[in-house]
């Protein structure tokens, strides 16, 4: 039985579903924000550690790189909706804004507050002053959010039907996707609604989780945990043949991070998402081994001893040169989701799906995600702000 009309709904009140809203003036006509959980924004709040990374200073168009092989797909509505964009955005509503430094960046110098500004944070490094900035202007844009609101099927006929857990169904003309993707289901993102999109014949490119530490059978270095390494290639070799660059799926350099079970940092978790088990990896530390930490000297050279204690001096070259394992698995709460609604099957100038009259997708759902940095944040804002556009278009 349907129990309730709106104009437009937001299945979820993410990152993505919040700034949509706060960008989106209902003046008057019902609208209404779903979320599963019982907290709007419970993911933004852990963002950067709860310090809330929410994008990267430089121009827009040094940003493509960020998302791999998505990065033109998006170009468009980056370069629509840009870093500048959202931070002056926030600048204008009392969130003071600071590079990765802490110092403060001055949104009065237009596009020159961002240069070199690097990782841009709140000055207060707190996430629910982004988080409060986003409710509070979808609040005075007329929208409601309604919690505990679980959607359980999702029909097109006569607009769009919205089936609840609890057996409501609620219909919409148009409804956005911004229910995220399989990371942290407790924060509402489990990957049920891209079933439901599935179901329905749109394109959803298999969700796994990115950004994540990688785990490796015979691990050995456990007793170097909580050091940090600078300046670390990291290469996964992928079994898929599609795979190019003789057999390298991804390479970043960066900084890696030592725990207790695996490999962790930035470097290791930005070639995460293109990562099996299965696969091999390999870690190229670039020093010398007197440049490195003095435990991690003695697990290297007693890594190179032969059966005889003695250190074979071109295993140990070897090791520091490529340090290779086959990876176990890779973490299940990665920061993001790698995967999502297609991008082919999406028209990117308005964030619609093609063929699909009034259903929108934006934020994590889609199937494209950035290297860490504030890319991911940039990139809930930039898809969102192109829906809002589309939105206000059609009146």
């Amino acid at each position: 039985m349907i129990r309730e009309e709106y104009d437009i709904v937001i299945i979820g009140a993410g990152a993505s579903g919040l700034m949509l809203a706060a960008q989106l003036d209902l003046k008057g006509a019902p609208g209404i924000i779903l979320e599963g959980s019982s907290v709007p924004g419970s993911k933004l709040l852990m963002s950067g550690g709860g310090h809330c990374n929410i994008t990267h200073g430089g121009s827009i168009k040094d940003f493509l790189y960020a998302y791999g092989d998505a990065g033109q797909a998006l170009r468009r509505c980056l370069y629509r909706h840009s870093n500048l964009e959202l931070a002056k955005w926030l600048d204008a509503r009392g969130v003071d804004l600071a590079d990765e430094n802490g110092d403060p960046l001055d949104m009065s110098e237009g596009p020159k507050a961002l240069d070199g500004a690097g990782r841009i944070f709140p000055a207060s490094m707190k996430s629910r002053d982004v988080l409060d900035a986003f409710t509070a202007e979808a609040s005075r844009n007329g929208w409601p959010i309604r919690t505990g609101a679980k959607v359980s099927g999702l029909e097109s006929t006569d607009g769009w039907k919205i089936s609840l857990t609890d057996g409501e169904v609620i219909k919409a003309r148009s409804v956005v996707i911004a229910s995220g993707g399989i990371t942290y289901p407790e924060t509402g993102s489990d990957g049920s609604v891209l079933k439901m999109l599935k179901a329905l014949g749109i394109s959803i490119k298999e969700p796994r989780p990115a950004l994540a530490p990688i785990y490796v059978e015979e691990y050995p270095y456990a007793d170097l945990a909580g050091i940090s390494l600078p300046d670390v290639t990291v290469t996964v070799f992928g079994s898929d043949a599609s795979c190019t660059c003789k057999g390298k799926a991804a390479a970043m350099k960066g900084d890696m991070l030592f725990t207790h079970e695996g490999f962790s940092g930035p470097a290791v978790l930005n070639v995460s998402g293109y990562a099996e088990a299965g696969e091999k990896i390999r870690f190229s530390y670039n020093k010398e081994l007197s440049g490195l930490p003095k435990r991690m000297q003695r697990v290297l050279t007693d890594r190179a001893r032969g059966d005889s204690g003695d250190v074979r001096t071109t295993v140990l070259a070897s090791l520091l040169d490529h340090d290779d394992f086959i990876i176990k698995s890779i973490d299940r709460r990665g920061m993001v989701t790698a995967g999502g609604v297609a991008l082919t099957d999406m028209d990117m100038r308005t964030m619609s799906v093609r063929g699909f009259e009034g259903l929108y997708v934006i934020g994590e759902a889609l199937e494209a995600y950035g290297i860490t940095g504030g890319y991911n944040l940039q990139l809930c804002w930039s898809t969102a702000a192109a829906a809002a556009d589309d939105l206000i278009k059609a009146g």
